[in-house]
This record gives C-alpha cells, sequence and structure tokens, in this order.
C-alpha cells in the first residue's frame, strides 16, 4: 500500500528503488596528473519514480492522483511500504502523473494502467 498525502493507492512499485543517485562526485585532473576527487552524500533531491507498470489503478484513483498533482505544489507525506518521505511532485520533464486506458474507450476506460508517478525528495 502507498499513502500519497493521504489517498491510498495498491499495486504501486518503486520503480527506480535501487538506482537513485545517493553520492555525488567530480573529478579533475592536477598540473602533474593525480586525479582530485570530491564526493558528498545526497541528502534530498532524490527523483523518485512510482507506479504500476503493467498492473492499474481505478480511474477514479488515477484522477484523484492527478488533481493532486496539478493543485497542491508545496512539500507532502508520502508513504510507501512501511517508508516515509516528504516529497513534492516532479514537473521538471513533462507532467509528474501519466497513465493509459486499460482497454480503450470512447468514453475511457474504469482501469488506468502503466501509470507514472513522479517525486522529488525534500
Amino acid at each position: 500500500m502507498t499513502l500519497i498525502d493521504g489517498i491510498a493507492v495498491e499495486n504501486m512499485l518503486w520503480i527506480n528503488r535501487h538506482s537513485v543517485r545517493r553520492v555525488s562526485s567530480t573529478m579533475k585532473r592536477a598540473l602533474n596528473g593525480a586525479p582530485l576527487i570530491q564526493q558528498t552524500a545526497i541528502v534530498a533531491g532524490h527523483q523518485l519514480v512510482f507506479g504500476t507498470k503493467e498492473g492499474w489503478v481505478t480511474s477514479a484513483q488515477f484522477e484523484s492522483i492527478k488533481s493532486h498533482s496539478e493543485a497542491i505544489l508545496v512539500p507532502f507525506t508520502l508513504v510507501h511500504s512501511g517508508e516515509t518521505m516528504s516529497v513534492i511532485w516532479d514537473h521538471t520533464a513533462g507532467p509528474a502523473v501519466t497513465g493509459a486506458d486499460l482497454f480503450d474507450h470512447v468514453a475511457g476506460d474504469e482501469h488506468v494502467t502503466d501509470v507514472t508517478l513522479k517525486f522529488i525528495t525534500v
């Protein structure tokens, strides 16, 4: 179960759990060729991607999440598998919430698949 600022969502996977960049580093060469390496831990600003992959959520849940992403522009709480994070929606590269109808219908399907939710930790 995932809670997005109180909105309960089932079947949500943390897609980039194992590829979040937690250390930043730079390397330059000194005049004698020796490497000068600087590293620091990144404590905030992690990009988090959650999604359903081939699973789905109801259309009502999707619309509720999408509305939240467009209305709430301040930090809020995200809880996933017992882990609590303070996040904001990540609108830096397109919409923070995307998905597709499970089946094509003129009025839309009752389920939405390939849902992707993008957040940034604060």
